[in-house]
């Protein structure tokens, strides 16, 4: 399995690495309604759902006042749904907001 650190995302050359989206959404943690969420959850293993770690949050793209994915914690958000949880830690990447670097709006909008 490769190091959660491997995660990035690319468009047309340009590339965003988690631990620079973690960098800039700093440690603001908020408790997120699951029922909120988006419910497209990719196909996954239950091995990796059942290894996956609720104590760190997962990372969900919000614009336009909504929830639109989960760029990161897929399988922690399948694992709290399972367990029957109401909410979930997580970061919150707005697109809306001010600041927001410009080749995550391209990658990410």
């Amino acid at each position: 399995m490769k190091d959660w650190r491997d995660t990035h995302w690319s468009n047309n050359g340009e590339t965003v690495w988690i631990a620079d989206l973690i960098t800039f959404l700093g440690n603001q943690v908020i408790e997120i309604q699951i029922s909120d969420l988006p419910r497209h959850l990719p196909t996954t293993s239950q091995e990796r759902v059942d290894a996956a770690n609720l104590d760190y949050p997962i990372i969900v793209l919000k614009s336009e006042g909504h929830y639109r994915y989960v760029l990161d914690g897929n399988h922690r958000l399948q694992q709290a749904i399972d367990k029957k949880r109401e909410t979930i830690k997580g970061r919150v990447l707005s697109l809306d907001a001010s600041g927001i670097p410009k080749v995550f709006k391209k990658i990410f909008g």
